[in-house]
């Protein structure tokens, strides 16, 4: 539309310009003349500024692209393209100067949780804070870019040493200890932080990001909320712990988990049927791989979720075959933290259910005394809704960490299941001898049944029971079994506990 107006402005002031030498040649009137030169020379001027404001407003529309093509319209931070460019500059740069740069990579713990409990509008508020924080963070002739969804990236320019890295890595930690206030709400916000160097771990910027990426990878396996930096070292090992990764992942697509099951003798009633179900990975060439050897690496990823999915959805089906054999079998598993705090979660656990049409009640879920202590008040409200859905629910390892009374209290727990430590000294120490019959007293006053695990010999079984512990289980009992051979052992276990 403006260059159709200048267009004619344009066609109009040549007609003028026409028409007044032409009036020029053939009039002798100079009113005339005057007239039309006047004419001519203010169209002339509309002419010029027309093409003027043009050209300005034009410059002004290539500015504004300019800001979108590179500005990520979020947090007005630059965008990946922007950072990309930034880093190309410095790279040339400081291979003629013989300079170091560093790239923080930053990656916010958890920010999934943020958007499923509190909605994406409060995440992005959450993100908008992030950056104008990050922003405050540096120097001025450093830059903050977003390049991914949570992802951050700050760049040191011109350092002499790393330590600045170190440093700045330090003041992003300890700045977001305080939480976020956000719509009213407290959002404790953390990072994982990568760190690269220039030119120690990388001259061009492709290797530069993936080095900081690989820190960044181990920074959120230590246990999140922390930096590392690049070495070779960390590269082959999260190499290993990727390929690792991508071997669970194929197990879980060629069905390569296999479930045992250890029984649980009750000795209160020995018709009751009681398991533990055990997991194994049969990987090709390997043979049985114990959970020991690849669950510790599972929990650090998201692998585990798929791997607790699968375990039960099997364990509830295993329990639908129980029962169309009339011998229902309450099996109990263990459970990840991360599964506890995955918002999905419950909902998991209530399709296995309802998918096999198994009572509730036979499914049990064991959580480490460890975390559950540590992380009691976020977990208790998702162990209320599992036990809104009808499932029993057991506090492993109990007596291996610390555990507080007024958590036991609130709790909604059925069974405490004391950790095997403790069972394997009560012949030889008198202390754990009386912890152990103070945990037994404990749980009974809390109404919760006590089960004693790691039972490995057969005074280990019998002072379980002088002690007025509920159930054992362990290796003297039966080893992990298949689930077709528990029929056997409870015919017969009446036979080592008599």
């Amino acid at each position: 539309m403006k260059k159709l107006c200048v267009v004619m402005a344009s066609i109009v002031t040549l007609t003028l310009v026409a028409t007044t030498l032409y009036i020029v040649e053939t009039s002798s009137n100079s009113i005339y003349h005057i007239f039309y030169l006047l004419l001519a020379l203010l169209n002339t001027v509309i002419l010029y500024v027309s093409m003027t404001t043009t050209e300005s407003e034009e410059h002004q529309d290539y500015v504004t692209l300019e800001q979108i093509a590179f500005k990520d319209a979020l947090t007005s931070l630059l965008n990946r393209r922007a950072v990309d460019n930034f880093i190309d500059k410095i790279i040339a740069r400081c291979e003629r100067d013989d300079s170091k740069f560093a790239i923080l990579y930053l990656d916010m713990d958890n920010f999934k949780s943020i958007n499923d409990t509190l909605g994406h509008d409060v995440g992005d508020s959450v993100l908008v804070g992030v950056a104008k924080r990050l922003r405050n963070l540096v120097r001025g002739n450093d830059v903050v870019g977003r390049v991914g969804g949570d992802e951050f990236v700050i760049i040191l320019d011109e350092i002499n040493e790393s330590s600045l890295a170190f440093i700045t890595a330090e003041r992003v930690i300890q700045s977001f200890k305080k939480p976020l206030n956000v719509n009213g709400h407290r959002i404790s916000v953390s990072f994982s932080i990568g760190i690269s160097i220039y030119p120690d771990n990388g001259v061009y910027r492709l290797s530069l990001f993936k080095a900081a990426d690989i820190a960044m990878y181990q920074a959120k396996e230590n246990g999140k909320n922390g930096y590392k930096f690049y070495t070779n070292e960390l590269d082959d090992r999260v190499k290993k712990s990727r390929a690792m990764n991508v071997a669970l992942e194929q197990a879980l697509v060629e069905e390569q988990f296999v479930l045992k099951y250890q029984p649980r003798v009750n000795f209160n009633n020995c018709t009751i049927q009681e398991a533990e179900a055990l997991i194994r990975w049969n990987r090709p060439g390997k043979g049985l791989v114990a959970p020991s050897e690849f669950i510790p690496h599972a929990e650090k990823s998201h692998v585990i979720l798929s791997i607790g999915a699968w375990v039960i959805n099997e364990v509830c089906r295993q329990c639908r075959v129980f029962c169309e054999q009339n011998r229902p079998t309450q099996i109990s598993m263990n459970i990840s933290l991360m599964q506890l705090k995955d918002p999905d979660f419950v909902s998991v656990v209530k399709k296995a259910i309802d998918t096999h049409h198994i009572d509730a009640t036979l499914i049990a879920l064991e959580m480490s005394e460890s975390y559950l202590m540590q992380e009691a008040e976020e977990v208790i409200p998702v162990l209320h809704k599992l036990r809104a859905l009808g499932v029993k629910l057991a506090v492993d390892e109990f007596g291996k960490g610390y555990s507080s009374m007024g958590y036991m209290k609130r709790l909604p727990v059925d069974t405490i299941k004391i950790d095997k430590s403790l069972i394997n000294e009560i012949l030889i120490n008198e202390k754990d001898k009386e912890l152990v019959a103070a945990i037994t007293a404990l749980g009974h006053v809390m109404n919760m049944s006590v089960v004693a695990e790691g039972v490995e010999i057969d005074k280990h079984l019998q002072m379980s029971r002088l002690l007025h512990i509920d159930s054992a289980q362990g290796f003297y009992l039966a080893q992990p079994l298949e689930a077709d051979e528990l029929h056997a052992f409870y015919e017969t276990c009446n036979e080592k506990i008599s």
